[in-house]
């Protein structure tokens, strides 16, 4: 079935005002590139439709957080303990201390891949950023190293994705939608099978993690979106994001879909 096709998937990258992402003016031509290099050889996913996730050690009991809630593609519950209360009840939310304990290596029996995604501006990045985490302004280059060649780990053990911004309030959420958006087209065709299953969105995003971890941040510094001395770049990347808004809507409404699946 579906031998020797290929498929281009394209994406809605919404960025309403404070969503950073990798703006360009694209012409019909530079979509079309950019569909080319995310297409998807239909023999390579149908080979993958069959997995098996491992199995999730509950160590502790605390009501602030959830131990029983299935990841994305429903085959167990989080690794990480996810918070009971948080600003987005639809996404699985953990707060700075659990994402310490991640990078200090205390689930390294479970997950074998971690990144963690910064959806804030440049300027932002530039100015101080969690230890290792990775700039997702650039989403083209985002979703191709994630799809094109998804990431895998040894001996079974989970790939996790974390994404922040600077509250977690606007930005980073949206692109966690957004990945997950992508995941469940790419995928659609064995639902409920997702190459991330299991996606965190970081409480209080960067402000935070850097108000209660400073040793933790490189380097440790702060730069708020809203910097005086930034405000031009704000202005550009803000205006940039309604021109690739207006792209984007029109790209994917030719791959719209009637078929609802949930996050």
């Amino acid at each position: 079935m579906f031998k020797n096709s290929k498929r281009s998937f394209n994406f809605s990258y919404i960025d309403n005002n404070s969503c950073g992402s990798h703006f360009s003016d694209q012409s019909d031509d530079s979509q079309d590139m950019f569909m080319d290099e995310l297409s998807f050889e239909y023999d390579r996913i149908d080979s993958e439709c069959s997995f098996k996730s491992p199995q999730t050690k509950v160590n502790r009991i605390d009501p602030e957080y959830f131990y029983d809630k299935l990841i994305g593609d429903m085959s167990g519950v989080h690794t990480l303990p996810v918070l009971n209360k948080s600003k987005h009840q639809d996404l699985a939310t953990i707060d700075s201390n659990t994402l310490v304990d991640l990078i200090n290596g205390k689930y390294s029996d479970q997950i074998g891949k971690y990144l963690i995604l910064d959806a804030r501006y440049p300027y932002e990045f530039n100015g101080g950023h969690i230890a290792n985490a990775q700039s997702s302004f650039e989403k083209e280059n985002l979703i191709q190293k994630l799809f094109n060649e998804p990431l895998q780990s040894q001996d079974g053990k989970r790939v996790v994705l974390i994404f922040h911004c600077e509250f977690s309030i606007e930005r980073g959420p949206k692109l966690m939608r957004e990945i997950r958006e992508m995941d469940r087209l790419i995928n659609k065709h064995c639902y409920p099978k997702l190459y991330y299953p299991e996606i965190y969105l970081l409480e209080g995003g960067y402000k935070m993690f850097y108000e209660n971890h400073l040793q933790m941040c490189e380097p440790k510094s702060y730069l708020p979106m809203l910097n005086d001395s930034n405000r031009n770049e704000m202005k550009y990347f803000r205006r940039k994001s309604k021109t690739w808004e207006m792209d984007s809507r029109v790209a994917k409404s030719k791959l719209s879909t009637r078929t609802k699946l949930s996050f």
